[in-house]
């Protein structure tokens, strides 16, 4: 390999890093804290409701935290000029929409067809495969992220699991709930991830 070459090859592989850490930035602390909030709030709102009802306030949340996210995302991109479909969302999409999608047709299909608790099934659902959508895209974010995934995977498994497999558990998952149990997770869990990643940011400058 030449000298030009092997030039090349360097200068592609810092762009390749530096689009990974935009893809993070596009998932930062105030992203995860904002999706938090929204999170507390649905789960307030969704407390008592079935069904679609009880589906219709979260998945509006979902849709606030995706337009703040989203606007942070070009704003993030704009003040750096860099652009915004580069080859590390890509990569980002290709591994992670796989599992959202998945995870939000099971979820909907068990409000649809589920038996008794199937609010609970459904958050189990969401919950397990946002966990291996931040899982799949590891590689492109500190090992805090894969951390959270895990939390969520664990979360999944657990609450679909009690309520499927457990008889004991019922009563206990009567008390948290399907709304509970989303406010714990994604409004629990976003929010201590979320504090964190904000105040190791403003640490960090200092610390240079």
């Amino acid at each position: 390999m030449t000298t030009h070459q092997e030039a090349a090859e360097q200068l592609r592989a810092i762009r390749s890093i530096m689009e990974r850490a935009t893809i993070f930035r596009a998932l930062s602390g105030e992203a995860a804290l904002m999706g938090g909030a929204v999170s507390l709030a649905a789960g307030w709102l969704s407390e008592g409701k079935h069904g679609w009802g009880w589906a219709s306030a979260w998945l509006v949340g979902l849709a606030i935290a995706l337009l703040f996210g989203s606007w942070q995302f070009f704003r993030t991109a704009r003040l750096s000029g860099r652009t915004v479909w580069n080859h590390g969302l890509r990569v980002a999409l290709r591994g992670s929409l796989p599992s959202l999608f998945a995870g939000g047709f099971l979820g909907l299909l068990f409000l649809r067809y589920g038996a008794q608790g199937r609010e609970f099934h459904a958050a189990s659902m969401w919950i397990l495969h946002y966990g291996l959508a931040l899982m799949a895209i590891r590689e492109f974010a500190p090992k805090s992220m894969a951390w959270l995934g895990m939390a969520f995977v664990a979360s999944g498994i657990g609450g679909f699991s009690a309520a499927t497999f457990v008889q004991a558990a019922a009563p206990i998952l009567t008390r948290i709930g399907p709304s509970g149990l989303m406010a714990a997770t994604f409004g629990g869990l976003h929010l201590i991830y979320g504090a964190a990643i904000v105040t190791t940011s403003r640490r960090e400058p200092d610390g240079e």
